[in-house]
C-alpha cells in the first residue's frame, strides 16, 4: 500500500499549505469552511464535513470530536455517504471515513455497530504522540472492518500534517455520463467478478457496491433464485 504525506488546515489558513495532498472543510462556522478559491487552488483535497448536524453526505470525511459531529451521528452518515459515493452524486468522492482522536476510537467504532454500522467505513485518527514513521505503519498495516485510512500525527500553528492510505484517495467515485446510467448488463458464463471489476478499472468492493445500489426488483428476483457455487462468502448480524 502506497502512503501519502498531506496536510489539513481552516479556510483562513489555506494559503498556508505546502505543496501536495491537502485536506480542508466543506462545512463549519465563518474561518473554518473553505471558500471555492481554496477548492480550486488544492484539487483532490480531501473534503470534510465539520458541523453537528453531519449535513454534507458527499463529503469524503466525517468530523467527529467536540464543537463537531458526535458517535451518534456517524452511522447514519457513513450510511448516507456509502449511497451518495456508489450512486456518483459527487464525482470524485471518496468511500466515507470518519476522522476522531485514538482516545474516542472505541466508542466511534461501538456508536457505528450499534447503529448498524458493522464495516465499510474508514478511519483518520488523530494521534499527535506518534512518530511519522508510526503514522506510517498504522495506515500500512491497516486491516479490519474500519480501517485506519489516515493518522493525523503532527499539529502545528497553520496545519496539520497527516498520512494517508494512497488506496483510499485514489479510489473515487466515478464520473457520470449524461446518457443516463447506471447501465444494465448481462454477466456469460465463466465470468468472475474480479475480471469484471477490472474489465471497469474498479475494486471488488466499489464494483459490488456500485450494483447493488442499482439492483431493480426483477434484478433481485434474477439473484434470489440464481445458484450459487460452493464457499461463496455472506456476512449477517447474527450468528
Amino acid at each position: 500500500m502506497s502512503v501519502v504525506i498531506g496536510h489539513d488546515a481552516i479556510g483562513v489558513n489555506v494559503s498556508r499549505l505546502p505543496p501536495g495532498q491537502a485536506a480542508g472543510y466543506t462545512t463549519g462556522t465563518s474561518g473554518i469552511a473553505w471558500n471555492s478559491s481554496g477548492w480550486a487552488a488544492h484539487p483532490g483535497a480531501v473534503r470534510i464535513c465539520q458541523d453537528a448536524a453531519a449535513s454534507d453526505r458527499t463529503a469524503d470525511v466525517l468530523d467527529v470530536e467536540r464543537y463537531a459531529a458526535t458517535n451518534s451521528v456517524a452511522a447514519g452518515w457513513c450510511k448516507a455517504a456509502q449511497k451518495t459515493f456508489f450512486a456518483g452524486a459527487r464525482p470524485g468522492q471518496r468511500s466515507p471515513a470518519l476522522y476522531t482522536s485514538a482516545s474516542n476510537v472505541t466508542p466511534l467504532v461501538n456508536a457505528l455497530i450499534a447503529g448498524g454500522v458493522t464495516h465499510g467505513c474508514g478511519l483518520w485518527v488523530a494521534n499527535w504522540n506518534l512518530s511519522q514513521v508510526q503514522a506510517y505503519a498504522d495506515v500500512v498495516n491497516a486491516a479490519g472492518p474500519f480501517p485506519i485510512i489516515g493518522v493525523q500525527w503532527s499539529s502545528g500553528p497553520f496545519y496539520d500534517t497527516d498520512v494517508f492510505s494512497g488506496t483510499w484517495l485514489a479510489r473515487v467515485s466515478a464520473i457520470l455520463s449524461a446518457a443516463g446510467p447506471p447501465y444494465r448488463h448481462l454477466t456469460r458464463a465463466g465470468d468472475t467478478i474480479g475480471a469484471l471489476a477490472k474489465a471497469r478499472n474498479a475494486t471488488v468492493e466499489h464494483f459490488l457496491g456500485r450494483c447493488a445500489a442499482a439492483y431493480t426488483p426483477a434484478d433481485l428476483g434474477l439473484l434470489e433464485a440464481a445458484k450459487l457455487p460452493a464457499d461463496v462468502p455472506f456476512y449477517t448480524e447474527h450468528p
